[in-house]
Parts: C-alpha cells; sequence; structure tokens
C-alpha cells in the first residue's frame, strides 16, 4: 500500500512471514488521508496470522501515528489474540514513541525495542529464520 502521494513520508506496509510468526514493516505516516486503507490492510494481515503464531508490527520507520492509525494497531492486536497468538509492535521511537507515552498505549500493547526482540519473543523458530 502507498499512499499520500508527493510525500516524502507516503505510508507503506510489507509483511514477511517467518514460521509461524509475521512481521509486518510500517514506514511513513499513519494521518487521515491513510488511516481508513491502514486499518483494512492490517486487520486483514492480522487476520490471517496462523493459530497461535504471532505478529510483529514494526514501526521503526513509522514517522507519525494519528489515533486512528493507533486504532488499527489495537484492533490487530484483538484479531490476533482472537486466534491464540501474539501481537508485538516494535521499534517505537522518535515521534511515535512521543505519541504511545501520551496516549499510554504502550500500557495496552506488548511492545517489543527492536522487530527481533518481538520475533524471538513470539517463537524461538522464528527467530531463527529471521534475518534482522
Amino acid at each position: 500500500m502507498a499512499s499520500g502521494e508527493g510525500s516524502s513520508a507516503a505510508l507503506s506496509v510489507v509483511s514477511s512471514d517467518y514460521a509461524d510468526c509475521r512481521v509486518v514493516a510500517i514506514r511513513g505516516r499513519i494521518d487521515h488521508t491513510n488511516s481508513d486503507r491502514f486499518l483494512d490492510e492490517l486487520t486483514g494481515l492480522a487476520n490471517d496470522v496462523a493459530a497461535g503464531g504471532g505478529m510483529v508490527a514494526d514501526l521503526s520507520g513509522l514517522e507519525f501515528i494519528t489515533s486512528a492509525g493507533l486504532r488499527a494497531l489495537l484492533m490487530a492486536d484483538r484479531a490476533v489474540k482472537a486466534g491464540g497468538g501474539k501481537f508485538i509492535a516494535s521499534g517505537v521511537e522518535g515521534v511515535v514513541k512521543e505519541v504511545f507515552r501520551i496516549s499510554k498505549f504502550n500500557a495496552l500493547l506488548n511492545v517489543a525495542d527492536t522487530a527481533a526482540e518481538g520475533v524471538a519473543e513470539i517463537s524461538s523458530v522464528a527467530s531463527e529464520a529471521f534475518p534482522g
């Protein structure tokens, strides 16, 4: 998915599977122009996670997030947990980290420092396969 044409921070969502763990690298900005599509894509990826597996949302390349983007992360967390899996946000930095802190969102989601740490928390098999 790409949005915000003309913007240097167009939203990109790239998903890769490692054993029983899906890593979703999210880059750019989540704002009012793309939050609905982000919600649809992220929850679709979350609903598709293997039962008992997990999903790591790698936010290390995310520059900005609105409350609608936070809602999408929460919905993905719920979808993965409904399937018996574990959802972890990782790489929360800069402005996004400040938004998480102010909104106390880091208390709602499991947060790891890096995607590699998140993957390791979900599965040792996935951790061995994950290149990061």
